[in-house]
């Protein structure tokens, strides 16, 4: 009897380990095809780095041929964050499918549906990968070496591009009020930026005093342990790099 439930138990592990294996080849693949694909958006997009700043020039109109829904670019320089940027009037459309519509796994960049630029916060989503694509490379934010190397966000959304600096990384629930985005009265976005500063997870870059009157951008992905909780990174608005 013993020497049967070994058997069943070695069969159960070996079945178990295909699975695995296949689950992670078709990540691999799903991760692969991803990439592949968003390597024909960054035809239309090049930086320039002069006079110490930095600039995008992008064929929005070329991306809006592939998808009117291209609204934009973002880019985080020196990380793999460097995408076309998404809207539309839902927040699952673009968890499923790429800038050209192709359904996967990958999904895009996309803002949410109920924040604007205009909003005191705009909240923008990605997914978590494997191989840092994505989203995946914020979680590096949780060090603090990585967050000082890489203290910008630059956004060209129509016919602006604004540069943003990380101010917290922190780690939340989707019910956190990192995500409320219409809040009208200063004071109270005030204490809410406040809030979130104080409880980053690495030390906050912000040198200026919280006024409330800051535009904010929050990245969020989720992260691997539940499904309801998110890693987020909260930027502030620095400049206007340009505006045609």
């Amino acid at each position: 009897m013993r020497q049967r439930l070994l058997a069943i138990a070695e069969v159960g592990f070996i079945a178990l380990f295909f699975f695995s294996l296949y689950r992670l080849v078709g990540i691999y693949f799903d991760y692969k095809a991803g990439d592949e694909i968003y390597e024909g958006a960054k035809e239309y997009v090049e930086a320039d780095d002069k006079e110490e700043e930095y600039f995008f020039k992008l064929d929005l109109e070329g991306l809006q041929s592939v998808n009117k829904e291209i609204v934009g670019w973002i880019q985080i320089p020196d990380t793999p964050v460097d995408y076309p940027l998404l809207e539309t009037d839902n927040n699952k459309y673009y968890l499923k499918h790429t800038y050209d519509d192709t359904y996967s796994d990958f999904g895009s960049i996309f803002v949410d549906c109920n924040s604007t630029f205009l909003d005191f916060n705009t909240i923008i989503y990605g997914h978590n990968t494997k191989n840092d694509s994505m989203f995946g490379s914020l979680k590096h934010y949780k060090h603090e070496d990585y967050y000082e190397k890489h203290p910008y966000v630059y956004i060209l959304y129509g016919d602006t591009e604004k540069k943003y600096a990380i101010i917290a990384a922190l780690t939340v629930e989707i019910t956190d009020p990192a995500y409320q985005v219409n809040q009208k009265d200063e004071n109270l976005q005030k204490l809410w930026l406040e809030s979130l500063i104080e409880r980053s997870e690495v030390p906050t870059l912000k040198d200026t005093p919280v006024t409330g009157q800051e535009k904010i951008i929050t990245l969020s992905t989720c992260t691997s342990r539940t499904k309801t909780e998110r890693f987020i990174l909260i930027a502030e608005e620095v400049n206007t790099v340009w505006e045609r």
